[in-house]
């Protein structure tokens, strides 16, 4: 399955989940109107491999739709924190970071996820760290 986008991605999101002490770190890319979970880490098992979802209004969607990161952490829940997504409820992750990975002409087509399966803020720099290797994931996703 990890044969589908270049080499050195499953390094990156291994090296994020370590790097953050994250419980999950997943990277999803849009097929069509679909996403779909191509490179995980900390993953419970294996069915989120296989799982597609459509972008709604949770957290990945969220990012997808306005192209910025979306965060859901106790210090951030309120009426307008996005919900948690499928993969967030199969997880049993109650805090996030999802941070689009842009194509050409700024058009998000991926999402990197951060999460926790305990309670958590995130710090600044953790939030800083994931959107850096976002970019960093741009050309090898898209290149």
């Amino acid at each position: 399955m990890h044969d589908e986008l270049p080499s050195g991605i499953q390094e990156m999101i291994d090296s994020l989940r370590l790097n953050t002490s994250s419980d999950f770190c997943g990277l999803a890319s849009l097929s069509g109107t679909m996403l779909r979970w191509k490179y995980t880490s900390g993953a419970s098992n294996e069915r989120v491999k296989r799982m597609e979802m459509r972008p709604g209004q949770d957290l990945v969607g969220t990012a997808l739709r306005t192209g910025r990161t979306a965060l859901s952490d106790a210090q951030s829940t309120g009426e307008h924190t996005p919900g948690r997504c499928p993969l967030m409820l199969a997880e049993r992750l109650v805090c996030a970071i999802a941070v689009p990975v842009f194509q050409q002409g700024n058009v998000p087509g991926a999402v990197l996820l951060v999460g926790s399966r305990l309670p958590c803020a995130f710090s600044p720099e953790i939030v800083r760290q994931t959107e850096q290797v976002a970019i960093q994931l741009q050309p090898k996703v898209f290149g």
